[in-house]
């Protein structure tokens, strides 16, 4: 058992009203149980409405005693995870939306699986994180951090880019390609899936290099250590390429520009119930057979 949660801060989907009934629906079950419970800050901008409750920031939500309810589907979760890595807050998601990898539990799980959470029955799970950075030059024009992956690609452009990778300073190919994955084991059930990567554990200490549809048909998704540093320069493109953080931006990139990943330090805190595990989660995802009576 570990340390049982004395507030909880909701968040939900960015400025997405349908997420009203569910908020509305863990507030009340959250009251009920008498704990204390917030609204995100930002969230009550968004969405118009502070459903009576008290605004909390997360700058000013506490770590050691505060559980963030991130209501939405796996892109409201990656959002909430960037804000609140660098300060550890840890992360309940409830899927609101449609695949749900990280944002595991439905609305409908609310009454059965919060109460031992709450208490302190649950499991936490620590997922890596990449910081990026974008050098033009001598300059450090971006900076930020991912949790999923991040991306180079084409941008809105018809034809291929060419990137030439390196890894720790050494040399790996030059690709021309419609971009590239630079994946965590998180990322790996994400866009690197879809683009033909294999799945990774999410403790595995590794990083994933997935091209998308790459030009040499050769070219094959690869797996590295997480204590590198990958390259990544611009040296080619007719039209238009950028750079994406976990898909939630875009910035266009100029050739010549290079792409700088690493870890980061931090890590995201994500909280499960106690018998969940990640083989059960793709199992009902992906709807992997399994024999009778199977664990």
């Amino acid at each position: 058992m570990t340390k049982p949660f004395q507030r909880v801060l909701l968040v939900s989907k960015y400025r997405d009203p349908s997420v009203l009934p569910g908020l509305q629906r863990l507030r009340d079950f959250l009251l009920a149980q008498d704990i204390p419970t917030f609204l995100e800050t930002q969230c009550a901008v968004d969405i118009g409405d502070s459903l009576g409750l008290p605004l909390l920031s997360f700058a000013e939500a506490n770590a050691d005693a505060d559980l963030v309810i991130a209501l939405g589907g796996d892109g409201t979760l990656l959002g909430t995870a960037r804000q609140t890595a660098q300060s550890g807050i840890p992360i309940l998601g409830i899927n609101q939306g449609r695949l749900g990898f990280l944002a595991d539990l439905s609305i409908d799980q609310v009454s059965e699986v919060l109460p031992p959470i709450l208490k302190g029955h649950y499991q936490q799970d620590l997922r890596s994180v990449l910081h990026a950075e974008l050098w033009r030059g001598e300059e450090c024009v971006h900076a930020g951090l991912a949790i999923n992956e991040v991306l180079i690609h084409k941008g809105g452009g018809e034809s291929m880019i060419e990137l030439r990778v390196q890894i720790d300073g050494r040399f790996v190919y030059t690709q021309r390609a419609d971009g590239l994955i630079i994946a965590t084991p998180t990322g790996s059930t994400a866009y690197a899936m879809s683009a033909g990567g294999p799945i990774l554990t999410p403790a595995l200490a590794a990083l994933l290099l997935v091209p998308i549809c790459p030009h040499t048909l050769t070219a094959r998704p690869l797996v590295v250590a997480d204590t590198v540093e990958v390259r990544a320069r611009l040296t080619a493109s007719r039209q238009s390429a950028a750079l994406s953080l976990d898909s939630h931006y875009s910035i266009p990139l100029e050739i010549g520009d290079e792409v700088v990943i690493r870890r980061a330090p931090c890590s995201a805190r994500l909280i499960h119930p106690e018998e969940e595990n990640f083989f059960q989660i793709l199992r009902g995802k992906l709807h992997w057979a399994e024999s009778p009576g199977e664990d």
